[in-house]
């Protein structure tokens, strides 16, 4: 698949009001080098995006300029929001194409299509376990549905068969020359597991833009870090504690790629008594089994929640087989299990997160 990004918009601002900006310690001079002036404070601002907690920090740019670039940043993390929501307003965003009339194409904003396409991609390449088009499917098992209104029972029968069917990866065309996206008969689009990374790195696009070489961007936990971070050797994150570990998984250092980590305990669905993680399987229409959590990394933020999404419906053996064929190579850890002990784990390429 390739790897891509494009350009953004001007603040709305309304929006600065929301911001709250932390100034963190500069780096020691034994890591920083020889100093050619004064040190530039970094800048760090936070807010709210997706419902989770949104963070940029940007290093090497006067503070002015800094706060410039991170609060046009954070409103293009928010139109990316308000054009990816299933059931929003956004003139140009994918509630549009889901209330058009089937067959009709649609005019988007440049950023969604190319989302969209992204989305696509995974979904061909997944072989159709996860792509843009599980919107229907996603609404049967009450998933991302502002309505209210949760599934009674176990999808079953006709109407999990037709919206199985409605998720596969054909069912979309795009004609970027047009900017339009037409959307076959009874699919919809929902672009869970996919917006917050591209969103991120939307984020990154417009730091660039301002001329910031050393950022890092987080939304919930899909975050991406690009330059020397703070001491010269990237990123230094440390991995959250997982259900069955009493320590955090591993201290990895992300320098210029994005890491995404997806659990089966986030906002599992309820059924009967029964608990089921979020992720379902768009060719079978049925849960994720058998994985409590994986963590991606790759380049892109876009790319790497995307793998961790498909990691957690494929699993270890089937997401392994497909791992292969991408370049350049990402990064994966499962943890393996079904909750009711200590996981196990199972990585691909992970050692190379560990070297700074």
């Amino acid at each position: 698949m390739p790897y891509r990004s494009s350009p953004r918009s001007n603040p709305h601002p309304a929006f600065l009001l929301l911001l709250m900006v932390i100034t963190t310690a500069i780096v020691s001079p034994a890591l920083a080098g020889p100093a050619a002036g004064p040190p530039v404070e970094p800048v760090r601002m936070a807010a709210e995006a997706f419902g989770q907690a949104m963070e940029i920090e940007v290093r090497g740019l006067p503070q002015d300029q800094a706060r410039t670039a991170i609060e046009a940043a954070m409103e293009e993390i928010l139109e990316i929001e308000a054009l990816s929501r299933v059931n929003g307003d956004a003139e140009q965003g994918i509630a549009r194409l889901n209330g058009a009339a089937r067959g009709q194409a649609v005019s988007l904003d440049r950023r969604i299509l190319a989302l969209l396409s992204r989305a696509r991609d995974f979904c061909i390449w997944s072989r159709g376990a996860h792509g843009p088009l599980g919107g229907r499917l996603y609404r049967l098992w009450g998933l991302h549905d502002d309505s209210g209104v949760a599934a009674r029972g176990l999808p079953r029968g006709s109407a999990l068969s037709e919206a199985v069917a409605s998720a596969q990866c054909n069912r979309l065309a795009l004609d970027p020359t047009a900017g339009t996206a037409t959307l076959a008969a009874g699919s919809s689009v929902d672009l869970w597991g996919f917006a917050q990374g591209y969103a991120v790195d939307r984020a990154l696009a417009v730091l660039s833009d301002h001329g910031c070489d050393n950022a890092w961007v987080e939304v919930g936990w899909v975050r991406r870090g690009i330059g020397d971070g703070p001491g010269g050797y990237g990123w230094r994150l440390t991995l959250p504690v997982v259900e069955g570990y009493t320590q955090p998984l591993d201290e990895v250092w992300i320098r210029d790629r994005a890491i995404a980590l997806t659990r089966a305990d986030e906002e599992p669905l309820i059924i009967g008594g029964d608990l089921y993680p979020p992720f379902i399987d768009q060719n079978s229409g049925q849960p994720a089994e058998g994985v409590q959590a994986v963590i991606a990394s790759s380049e892109l933020a876009v790319d790497a929640q995307g793998l961790a999404t498909a990691m957690m419906i494929l699993g270890n053996r089937r997401g392994q087989a497909l791992l292969g064929g991408l370049r350049p190579l990402p990064s994966v850890l499962w943890m393996l299990g079904d909750g009711t002990g200590s996981p196990l784990l199972a990585a691909y390429q992970w050692s190379k997160l560990k070297t700074r």
